[in-house]
């Protein structure tokens, strides 16, 4: 019914009320974290890190020689992407960067955000100012899950040119045939796939 309802999200919602005003359990000695530049960004993984920092790296890592960075749409707005050349300028000084996911606005998001005016992508400005790095990024590892392979999986991105530097052009109907040749049975095609458009 609509009361039972009403009353479960209330116990939800005093339990959480609850959780949150709990006190954050500190470390006795503090970890020292070494010099980084943390680039936060924006939607539900900037939420998501500022939770993990709260709880989870500030009451046990001291985080002092960090330098953070707010490269969220509103924040380049406001300094006319000035905190998005600062942010280059460290990571190219210090060498280590944690880059939360940022933002390129649409023209309907830079509307509805009521910015001044289109921004570029960050990643391109990073890209050309970091002189090109190679990102590497493991699987996603949760205890208690088993992953439907044994061997690691690394994901690897050349961070260097890319689509931020490629134009693009119109080349009209036609076809386009992907084709994998596997290292091992030589030149003998074992999958291909035709799309017409």
């Amino acid at each position: 019914s609509l009361l039972a309802r009403a009353k479960l999200l209330s116990t939800h919602s005093d339990a959480a009320s609850a959780a949150s005003s709990e006190k954050i359990w500190e470390s006795p000695t503090k970890l020292e974290a070494l010099p980084l530049v943390y680039i936060s960004g924006e939607e539900m993984t900037q939420y998501a890190a500022s939770l993990m920092m709260k709880h989870w790296v500030a009451p046990h890592v001291d985080t002092s020689k960090w330098e953070f960075y707010d490269l969220s749409c509103a924040a380049r707005d406001a300094t006319g992407d000035k905190v998005l050349a600062d942010a280059v300028e460290a990571g190219a000084r210090c060498g280590a960067i944690f880059k939360e996911p940022t933002v390129t606005p649409s023209a309907a998001q830079v509307a509805s955000m009521g910015l001044k005016k289109a921004l570029p992508s960050p990643n391109g400005a990073m890209r050309r100012g970091w002189n090109g790095v190679t990102i590497s990024r493991d699987t996603i590892h949760i205890e208690g899950v088993e992953l439907g392979f044994k061997s690691p999986v690394l994901f690897e991105r050349h961070a260097v040119g890319g689509e931020y530097g490629a134009g693009w052009r119109e080349v009209g109907k036609g076809r386009l045939i992907t084709t994998f040749f596997p290292r091992r049975r030589g030149r003998r095609a074992v999958h291909r796939r035709l799309a017409r458009t």
